[in-house]
């Protein structure tokens, strides 16, 4: 099956990252990198994700860390989010 058969198609995956920050801006420094979620289907066409560096406000960064702890804290707990989420 390619990707044009199918209406899955390939997300990027975080697999390394490194973290810094700045007070003097109140910033965090995301350095990312990141491989196609699909590579471990035979024959599936790869796609080439780049490294970022993503800048985030220091409130960003505790609004998603509470948002990363919740959707933790849902799987750990076995509750299903997905009506409604990114992914469906």
């Amino acid at each position: 099956m390619t990707s044009k058969d199918s209406n899955v198609s390939s997300v990027p995956e975080l697999t390394d990252f490194e973290v810094s920050y700045s007070l003097l801006t109140n910033e965090v420094y995301l350095s990312t990198s990141f491989t196609d979620n699909m590579d471990c289907i035979p024959s599936w066409p790869l796609q080439e994700f780049p490294d970022q560096l993503i800048c985030i406000s220091r409130a960003k960064a505790v609004a998603l860390i509470e948002e990363l702890q919740k959707a933790i804290n849902y799987m750990d707990a076995g509750i299903d989010r997905s009506p409604g989420s990114l992914l469906q």
